[in-house]
């Protein structure tokens, strides 16, 4: 019970705080895009359309607002468990956990591959989304597709569209080789781990029953695997720092950029008040009568 309430109160305390830490820092990044984006002389835009400004604008503020919360709260939870699950683990049978704290870097790179090849993540984006990519080539194809008809362009698109998907992946075999052996080499890591911790547990327990019981055992081993299966999710997305530097480094050279005519700065000379209507005629008729 005590265990839960602290795990309650903890994560409360952690979502709360990253997820302010992480609002607040949006909001300025914001205001600061927005002030120095109004601040640059109309040459400026004549460059790029503004709706890509903004548009650019929006998505790097939402890269920087993504990585800068969930990413580093994920890595300090999972820093924390595996401390937590180390010191349990010392705790209830210390030779145990001694041999595998040699294993954390091993098993933690494997289960990183793992969870990335399970979600994905080590799929990367050619970027072949043209025309000339095969799914341009199909949209092109059936939109067109009276005129391919009447011209009898059939064949011709057939073969474009095969030398296309050849040229979107050249190394497909070597990919699928590749990915193959990677995924292998991540479950023999982790087979070959949990086979030295159960051999040197059991060797443990039989030459020393009395030190050591199997409750023990239990606890220390589980106590280190649940910790490493966090490390290993910490790890995803971390493929999202380099386009979360490229935003920033975008962002920073809108703030750092200094317009040839900022409309919004209060340096410079200030033009006199102008004199009023009244005092710039000549006397009125009234006053002239009056003096006469």
């Amino acid at each position: 019970a005590v265990v839960a309430v602290g795990c309650l109160v903890g994560n409360a305390l952690v979502f709360w705080g990253f997820g302010m830490a992480s609002e607040r820092l949006n909001k300025r990044v914001r205001d600061s895009a927005f002030s120095a984006l109004v601040r640059q002389e109309v040459a400026f835009f004549d460059k790029q359309s503004v709706g890509s400004i903004t548009s650019q604008l929006q998505d790097d503020a939402a890269r920087i607002h993504t990585f800068s919360g969930e990413p580093i709260r994920s890595l300090i939870m999972s820093l924390s468990s595996v401390i937590t699950g180390l010191v349990v683990s010392f705790v209830y049978m210390w030779p145990f956990a001694l041999v595998s704290l040699g294993t954390i870097p091993f098993m933690g790179f494997a289960t990183s591959v793992e969870m990335k090849t399970m979600y994905g993540e080590d799929e990367k984006d050619d970027g072949n989304d043209g025309l000339s990519s095969p799914g341009g080539i199909i949209v092109e194809t059936l939109l067109n597709i009276r005129t391919v008809a009447a011209l009898n362009m059939e064949r011709h698109r057939y073969n474009d569209y095969v030398q296309a998907l050849h040229k979107s992946e050249p190394h497909a075999v070597l990919k699928s080789v590749k990915s193959g052996a990677t995924s292998g080499l991540s479950m023999l890591i982790q087979q070959w781990s949990n086979s030295l911790q159960f051999w040197w547990g059991g060797w443990l327990l039989f030459n020393y029953p009395g030190v050591f019981s199997f409750t023990d055992f239990l606890v220390s081993m589980f106590a280190l695997l649940f910790s490493l299966f966090a490390l290993g999710a910490a790890t995803m997305g971390v493929s999202d720092k380099d386009e979360a530097k490229k935003a920033a480094g975008r962002i920073f050279y809108l703030l750092g950029r200094k317009s040839a005519i900022d409309p919004l700065s209060t340096e410079g000379t200030k033009l006199g008040r102008r004199p009023s209507r009244s005092s710039s005629r000549g006397p009125s008729s009234r006053s002239l009568m009056h003096n006469d």
